[in-house]
């Protein structure tokens, strides 16, 4: 049932009307009574009578029927409990939907408003890489990985600019937070044997911000060399801030007395979070 002809059955049960409230429900609204244009025979409601009937105040016609007044007879019915639930639910419902229609057009100005805020709901920077042969890490040797490629399978997860695959270095396109993860599967090239009663030798896995690990901030994993065998694997996983024009790189830091080799098929990969 519409507000109006809510009203209407409101207005008949409470003794404003002559028609008893099943019809006025049942009853099509008559053509132009919603728009008021007062056409003949079209039905009216009295705001003011419809707010007062809601606000528990006795009505024109109602309060001086039930006082007696010249309009002597009967005292008119209470409205059904039923009808007042019904028009509270739909006045709820409308007043929801009028806030829910500003919100949303109060969040599109300011999307209009605002081009950064409205790409940054889409990710806008990421790659995912992996290396395209052997490297070579030397004993006691500090290293930059470069020599990556992306996978033709994976080519949509390559947003933005910046990456350098020859280098190895990603420059960040946008300020924010970015997560970083690399995993490098690691080769020993030096046979069992000579390896015996070596220890505290080990593999730093860094992702360095600016090629400065000692200075700025970055991202490690550490392994023990003496409880590893003749391949493995290392991963490094974090977040680190990146000002626009700042790059991160894999370094590898082998502090063994033994030549180890990055396999082929070892990744680096990163997202932008957020700025």
């Amino acid at each position: 049932m519409r507000l109006p002809e809510l009203c209407l059955a409101l207005l008949y049960a409470a003794g404003t009307g002559t028609e008893p409230p099943r019809a006025a429900r049942e009853r099509p609204l008559a053509p132009g009574a919603a728009a008021g244009r007062g056409e003949p025979g079209a039905a009216r409601v009295d705001p003011r009578q419809a707010w007062m009937l809601l606000d528990g105040s006795p009505g024109r016609g109602s309060g001086d029927r039930g006082r007696g007044g010249t309009g002597a007879g009967p005292a008119s019915p209470a409205v059904p409990e039923e009808l007042l639930r019904e028009l509270q639910l739909l006045l709820r419902g409308t007043a929801k939907m009028s806030r829910t229609a500003g919100e949303g057009c109060k969040e599109e100005e300011s999307s209009k408003g605002n081009p950064q805020a409205r790409a940054q709901r889409r990710v806008e920077a990421a790659f995912h890489c992996l290396t395209r042969e052997d490297i070579a890490v030397e004993q006691k040797t500090w290293q930059e990985l470069g020599l990556f490629y992306i996978p033709e399978r994976e080519a949509m997860f390559h947003r933005g600019p910046g990456l350098n695959l020859t280098s190895g270095q990603y420059t960040a396109p946008f300020a924010g937070y970015y997560t970083f993860s690399t995993t490098l599967h690691i080769a020993r090239r030096e046979p069992r044997r000579r390896r015996q009663g070596c220890r505290g030798s080990r593999l730093r896995v860094l992702i360095c911000v600016q090629s400065c690990c000692q200075h700025n901030s970055h991202l490690e994993s550490v392994s023990q060399l003496e409880s590893s065998g003749d391949l493995f694997t290392i991963s490094v996983t974090g977040t680190l801030y990146l000002q626009a024009g700042q790059y991160a790189s894999v370094f590898v830091d082998n502090t063994a007395g033994s030549p180890l080799t990055v396999q082929s098929g070892s990744d680096f990969s990163a997202v932008l979070l957020g700025v």
